[in-house]
């Protein structure tokens, strides 16, 4: 009997293919928008991917539609299955791509963050709806927005150029940006920081760089009109999913108004201890000079290398829900969980920094991190303080091991006392490591293994910085490292416990007994350590010589005097306030 048209059938209820939709659509622009761009950043096997995902969204089709029962059971299994399937290739795929070493950290795949870019799509077309060129919500320190100006005003241009640096900042990965006078006739110059390196920007006018300065200073709630004394506020600034928090440091100068804008300051000081860089055997020497907890420590950097990142580091090995620990600081650069940090007020009517650093090791503290030694006498009130019940650590300004222990003997005035209370010594550099997305592999030759001492019947392969790589069969700039060839800063340290045989020739100033010692406990030097990492494609040769080859910082951990040192080679600001994480 034939069946009539009223009397039809469907397969498929018409309401069940449209639940299988969106999760089909969502995780198809996921695949194609996000993933396949991904791969095709990172150079990822992209067309293995593709088949991958290509297969996964079929079988899920498949076991959504084709499932051996009858019923509605049976619909609701197969969309399980189907859901099922879907998510893992997505899992997959993040988890594969975010363990290569292609992918830096920043740029993993995170699942709170796959529909960011369509965020920032929207918040994007939003802003330039409402404000033209303007593409940053920036808040003050109250969190209240900074109005936009009417277009085509003054104002408005006046936030467009300012915006305009900091964009610029955030597109190469900057630390910090500086607007300075050159010194000359009038003219600014913009640099930033980038991997501890100055980067040189475009110069402007010296009326325009004020202005820029004071649109900073503003939107810091700082004072407009105050040109000559070192002001210092924090604003946060928004550009769809991405936030940044900005220290703004301002201060006049003979030549004329000078701004440091530093990016995410707390970010960059926060690191465990193994992740500063150290080899295996300095972590387990600083193990043991951290168990210790007697006496002075030194830890020593060059200006901008990493000091403030390194004493953090070292402060939090100590339980300081268990101990007193306590950081004596001019300007605390993060918070510290469970430590008491004691900010010094500089230019008040307080006491001077040896009589407040005298203050905090009188409360019976059992850790002490104090920040800088300004004077003398700063040295000479921690030489004195009751070392068999406080570790003192004091961070300095030298170049090794040898001239910080030479800065502080010098500051004490009494090498008796000086080397009394010595238990370590910890120094450090940062070098920049190299983009692994367009290093360059290469043979070294025979007299580049003689100079660096490296055996030359051991076959070598070192790396160089690339910059570009080939898209297509043709050189472009690396999307990673935007063309620098380096991405991020690691440590290269020397880490030496003080007994009582170091501390004698300490005492007796005999830094060339004190050398042979050091070499006796058969530690790795800051030299030695940088070569460990050119070899295991850390950084280049290029960058250990860079690093390694500069001169011994003046002054001995001392404040320099104002004609000491070389004048820069090119004109800019000077280096920032901050310091970047080791």
């Amino acid at each position: 009997m034939p069946t009539m048209l009223g009397e039809g059938f469907f397969l498929v209820s018409f309401w069940k293919p449209l639940l299988l939709l969106p999760p089909f659509v969502g995780w198809a622009w996921i695949i194609t928008r996000v993933y396949d761009k991904h791969a095709a950043r990172f150079f990822l096997p992209r067309t293995m991917w593709n088949l991958i995902h290509m297969i996964a969204g079929l079988v899920a089709v498949f076991a959504a539609l084709a499932i051996p029962m009858q019923g509605e059971a049976a619909f609701w299994i197969g969309l399980g299955l189907f859901l099922l399937i879907l998510t893992v290739d997505l899992v997959a795929y993040a988890v594969v791509a975010n363990r290569d070493e292609r992918v830096p950290e920043e740029h993993h795949i995170k699942f709170n963050q796959l529909f960011a870019g369509m965020s920032e799509a929207r918040a994007a077309k939003a802003a330039a709806k409402r404000a033209g060129k303007v593409e940053l919500a920036i808040r003050g320190p109250d969190k209240q927005a900074i109005p936009v100006a009417e277009k085509e005003t003054p104002e408005f241009e006046l936030r467009v150029a300012a915006e305009s640096l900091v964009l610029r900042a955030l597109e190469i990965r900057a630390a910090q940006l500086d607007v300075a006078p050159t010194g000359k006739e009038s003219a600014y110059g913009v640099s930033y920081l980038v991997d501890g390196v100055r980067q040189p920007g475009e110069g402007m006018p010296g009326p325009n760089a004020i202005k820029i300065i004071d649109f900073w200073k503003a939107a810091a709630k700082l004072d407009v009109n105050d040109r000559r004394r070192r002001l210092a506020g924090d604003l946060t600034i928004e550009r769809g999913e991405e936030k940044h928090k900005i220290h703004v440091n301002s201060s006049g100068t003979q030549g004329g108004m000078r701004m440091s804008l530093v990016f995410d300051p707390e970010k960059a000081v926060r690191r465990k201890a193994d992740t500063l860089g150290l080899l295996d055997l300095q972590l387990a020497e600083l193990k043991n000079i951290v168990a210790d907890g007697q006496g002075v420590v030194l830890l020593a950097a060059p200006p901008d290398m990493g000091r403030t990142t390194t004493l953090y580091s070292v402060l939090k090995m100590h339980d300081a829900y268990t101990s007193n620990v306590q950081t004596v600081e001019m300007e605390p650069q993060d918070a510290l969980e469970g430590v008491r940090q004691n900010p010094f007020a500089m230019g008040g009517e307080g006491p001077e920094y040896s009589t407040f650093v005298r203050s905090i090791l009188r409360r019976d503290p059992q850790v002490v991190g104090v920040a800088e030694m300004p004077d003398e006498a700063t040295a000479k009130e921690i030489a004195r303080a009751d070392h068999e019940r406080t570790r003192v650590y004091l961070s300095l300004k030298t170049d090794n091991a040898i001239t910080a222990l030479q800065a502080w003997v010098k500051a004490v005035g009494d090498p008796e006392l000086a080397s009394k209370a010595l238990h370590g010594v910890m120094t450090q550099k940062l070098l920049r490591k190299l983009c692994i997305n367009c290093r360059v592999a290469y043979q070294p030759s025979v007299d580049m293994l003689k100079k660096l001492q490296v055996p030359a019947d051991k076959p070598r392969q070192l790396f160089k910085k690339g910059g570009q790589v080939l898209i297509k069969n043709k050189p472009e700039v690396c999307p990673v490292c935007r063309g620098i060839g380096y991405v991020g800063q690691e440590g290269i340290f020397e880490v030496y416990g003080l007994g009582k045989p170091e501390r004698e020739l300490v005492k007796a100033s005999n830094w060339a007994g004190l050398k042979a010692e050091f070499r006796k406990k058969q530690l790795p030097t800051v030299q030695q350590a940088a070569l460990k990492k050119a070899l295991d494609g850390v950084t280049s040769v290029e960058e250990l010589l860079r690093v390694t080859a500069e001169a011994q910082a003046p002054g001995g951990g001392l404040p320099p005097k104002p004609a000491a040192g070389p004048k820069p080679t090119t004109p800019g600001p000077k280096p920032p306030a901050k310091t970047p994480a080791a």
